[in-house]
């Protein structure tokens, strides 16, 4: 039986996991391409709720959304979420220019003490939606600010000043959830909840700020993230297979249920000898003002 399919979509201020999402709108793709968007919204909504929990108080926010990433899907004009807490998303498999724009962006952002939901897209078919032309790729409110380079701070530093998100906003904000991409007030098996892809490294972030980061890895055979250094302590919980972690030139393998740390602004690797899931908790220096 093949694991579940899971697509992370925004829903308000919320990044949310969706099973079969892309396989449904595959489904209906022929038939509601061209049905009004309340048509589209109570099919999507009957049917993905079949697999996926939708509270009856947020069934118009969450029918909206799937409209959104429906019309978005088929290549149509859609329209935007309008976000009202700033959004960035960084675009890019894993590589050491991907990940040393992440650090940047976060470094960017925490100098400015400028509040954001932060993402880093690692998906290769996810980032495929975002139709830009290479990566690393950087979306401040989904609008495509440069890609298949790594920009200097300054320039990120001007693009977030431009969007206004640093003056007054007025009126009462939304509160964005500390963790995300997970249920409340319920049990879960971590391993279960970020699926195994072949060919692929999958992940799902919980937790993405200034100070830390809390991200679920599934990685097939062979696959891994190449060397690079980290803004902070990292710290590998290994919860299924075996992996090889390269820490400044010293190999050492890791499997269920130990963990290794990885010093800040040190060289490291993780490469899957197997098929290998991993909680990576990042702890960040904090910022001296």
């Amino acid at each position: 039986m093949s694991e579940p399919e899971i697509t992370q979509i925004k829903i308000g201020l919320q990044t949310v996991g969706l099973v079969d999402l892309k396989k449904t709108f595959k489904e209906m793709a022929g038939t509601y391409a061209e049905q009004p968007d309340d048509i589209v919204a109570e099919e999507l909504l009957r049917r993905l709720s079949k697999k996926n929990y939708i509270s009856d108080p947020l069934q118009k926010e969450y029918g909206s959304a799937f409209v959104r990433e429906f019309r978005k899907f088929l290549g149509q004009p859609f329209a935007d979420e309008n976000p009202r807490l700033l959004e960035i998303k960084v675009l890019g498999a894993g590589c050491v220019i991907c990940d040393s724009l992440e650090n940047d962006v976060m470094e960017v952002l925490s100098d400015m003490q400028l509040p954001a939901d932060f993402e880093h897209v690692r998906d290769v078919e996810h980032i495929a939606t975002y139709k830009v032309k290479g990566t690393p790729a950087l979306l401040i409110n989904n609008k495509i600010m440069c890609y298949g380079k790594r920009p200097s701070k300054n320039n990120i530093r001007k693009w977030l000043e431009n969007t206004g998100y640093l003056k007054s906003q007025g009126g009462i904000m939304d509160k964005p959830e500390l963790i995300k991409n997970i249920t409340f007030s319920e049990p879960h098996h971590l391993a279960e909840l970020v699926a195994y892809e072949e060919g692929r490294v999958v992940s799902r972030t919980f937790a993405q700020n200034p100070a830390l980061s809390l991200t679920l890895f599934s990685f097939d055979a062979g696959e891994g993230v190449s060397t690079h250094t980290a803004p902070g302590d990292a710290m590998v919980q290994v919860l299924d297979g075996e992996a090889l972690v390269n820490i400044d030139g010293t190999e050492m393998n890791v499997a269920t249920g130990q963990v290794v740390v990885m010093p800040a602004d040190i060289p490291h690797s993780v490469t899957a000898k197997k098929r290998f899931k991993m909680l990576l908790t990042v702890v960040k220096r904090p910022k001296i003002l």
